[in-house]
């Protein structure tokens, strides 16, 4: 059985027809499809899906991920690096070579994180009225069926609580010392024997990443990462090959596994890696959006190491979707391309301080189920080296939420409101921990959803992964495939039906609540428009919403960019 057909659980299923849940397999439901803008998720993945899909990119003072050479010809004990964040680690982190990566100094004093000013002590101003009715308090009840304080925002009491953002004003943290000859832990270790310059620009504490801009989203400092497992044969032993590729099932229960392994072999080799279903984890580095996805080359007998942090549930993709399939139990990795090589690996359960990544999403970001549609949020996690993983909750037909007390939900498709859906927020929630990310990314099923209450919920969701002590971080939508022009993708094309400016709503609450915001709509509309119409068009896996592996890869790569821009913690902390 191939690889990309190894957990297809039942027949495939037509992508067009599968979001209506009418007419089943008549060929004009791709026309029902585009106009409802829901997820779905096609049959079974090919053997090849590398030739044309978008790459990662090489982070800023590191190359190619995180790997190092440790033997093999023409290496010369050089090392690559680039699984490490592009911000230099706590304490600074020393790169090849001994000195210090440090892209600019600090701006003592810098601008203000991107999304909007909070004043310190002030009170955060999250929508401003209570609705009518009254609000339910912070840590009050939920209202049977839907989210507290609708109509209205819950007051933060005049503080910005724990995890959010930090270094009002612009400065940044200090603290910790310029470890010489340390680790990065970003994925690999770097070279021991580096010194500090002295007299160098890097401030206590490390520098700002790019930019010198206030760090936003986080403390500003980057969290300590455990070791990674050591790659051994013995585990290698248990994956299997075929004329598809290398697959590992490990088993295991859900949860997060830190993964160490080192590509290569006798023979020269092309390796792409994936996780789970579908689920992209490394590539060849790239800088620039739009180039297709390559694999990691290796020579004959050079090893390069690898190590990421894997999150595993049941089912591996959509949560609460019933074309999905379940996947194989356990730890899946899968080494697939022209020409795989697995030297050796190891895997163990990831350590209790590794940061996750939740991401809260509809369709157009979840993990998809076949090989011609794909979700951003899907291939997100190759940007992310070793120490956090990304945990995918998106579903198709997710809304930020709706009951019968709040907007009933729609009848004419499947939707599911992801704050109410026990598989979906609630399964979330218990695992927050401090330091933890949420991204959160509604919009194209919030169709109906009044103004007032879309940003309520949106502020429900910030306050509540605060309270737990994690992160928030917003994104606007990507756009349909709507054009004004054969040159100009439509900039103002997600307004819903009741007339409300999605993306404005979010900007909006993001600069009132301090949480940065990473603007697909505007960074994809632009990308999109300088390609046209006709080729970005071929970006989409169906006629108006949904992308393709290449438009996914491309849509990642800009969130990526974004991150690194925004110098949101501890996220770029991570970047490879």
């Amino acid at each position: 059985m191939s690889i990309r057909q190894h957990n297809k659980k039942f027949i495939q299923d037509p992508c067009a027809s599968r979001e209506l849940g009418i007419f089943p397999g008549l060929l004009f439901a791709v026309a029902a499809l585009a106009s409802l803008g829901l997820g779905c998720t096609s049959g079974k993945q090919s053997s090849q899906n590398t030739a044309s899909q978008g790459g990662s990119s090489q982070a800023t003072g590191g190359s190619g991920g995180n790997g190092q050479v440790t033997s093999g010809a023409g290496t010369s004990g050089s090392v690559t690096t680039g699984g490490g964040s592009s911000s230099v680690a706590p304490g600074g982190s020393v790169a090849t070579g001994g000195s210090v990566v440090s892209s600019s100094s600090v701006a003592t004093g810098g601008s203000v994180p991107t999304g909007g000013s909070v004043a310190t002590g002030g009170s955060v101003a999250s929508s401003s009225s209570v609705a009518t009715g009254g609000s339910v308090p912070a840590g009050g009840s939920v209202v049977t069926g839907g989210m507290p304080g609708r109509g209205g925002s819950t007051a933060l009491g005049g503080s910005v609580v724990t995890g959010g953002m930090t270094g009002r004003g612009g400065s940044t943290v200090a603290g910790g010392s310029v470890a010489t000859g340390g680790t990065t832990g970003r994925g690999t270790t770097t070279p021991t024997g580096g010194t500090t310059p002295t007299g160098g620009t890097t401030p206590t504490g490390g520098t700002t990443p790019t930019g010198g801009t206030t760090p936003t989203g986080g403390s500003g400092v980057c969290p300590t990462v455990a070791t990674p497992p050591t790659p051994d044969t013995t585990t290698r032993a248990q994956c299997t090959s075929s004329s598809t590729g290398i697959a590992c099932h490990f088993g295991g229960n859900p949860g997060n596994y830190d993964v160490s392994f080192n590509l290569g072999g006798t023979a020269a080799g092309q390796t792409e890696v994936q996780a789970e279903t579908l689920r992209e984890m490394l590539a060849a580095p790239v800088t620039t959006e739009g180039t297709p996805v390559a694999p990691i080359v290796t020579t004959a007998g050079q090893k390069l190491l690898y190590s990421m942090t894997v999150n595993v549930r049941q089912p591996q993709g959509q949560p609460d979707w019933a074309q999905a399939s379940d996947g194989t139990p356990g730890l899946d990795m899968y080494f697939i391309g022209p020409a795989p090589q697995l030297d050796s690996i190891a895997y163990a359960p990831a350590a209790a301080s590794d940061v996750v990544m939740y991401i809260a999403t509809d369709s157009t970001g979840c993990d998809q189920d076949g090989p011609g549609t794909a979700g951003w949020g899907q291939w997100l996690p190759q940007f992310f080296g070793f120490g956090l993983s990304v945990a995918n909750y998106g579903n198709s037909g997710a809304l930020t939420e709706c009951s019968p007390t709040t907007t009933p939900c729609r009848t004419d498709a499947p939707y599911y409101s992801f704050y109410d859906n026990p598989k979906m927020w609630p399964a979330i929630k218990p695992l927050l921990k401090a330091g933890d990310v949420v991204l959160i990314e509604f919009a194209h099923n919030d169709k109906n959803t009044p103004q007032d209450q879309y940003e309520a919920n949106l502020n429900t969701y910030i306050n509540e992964t605060r309270a737990a002590g994690a992160i928030p971080v917003l994104a606007t939508p990507i756009p349909r495939n709507n054009w004004t022009n054969a040159t100009t993708m439509n900039p103002t094309q997600l307004v819903n039906d009741v007339g409300v400016d999605l993306p404005a709503s979010i900007r909006s609450v993001g600069a009132a609540a301090g949480v940065p915001v990473i603007d697909l709509t505007t960074k994809v509309v632009a990308f999109f428009s300088s390609k046209g119409e006709a080729t970005a068009s071929t970006y989409y896996a169906d006629p108006t919403t949904h992308l393709n592996t290449v438009g996914a890869n491309i849509v990642a790569t800009i969130m990526r960019d974004e991150i690194r821009s925004l110098n949101i913690y501890p996220l770029v902390c991570f970047l490879r």
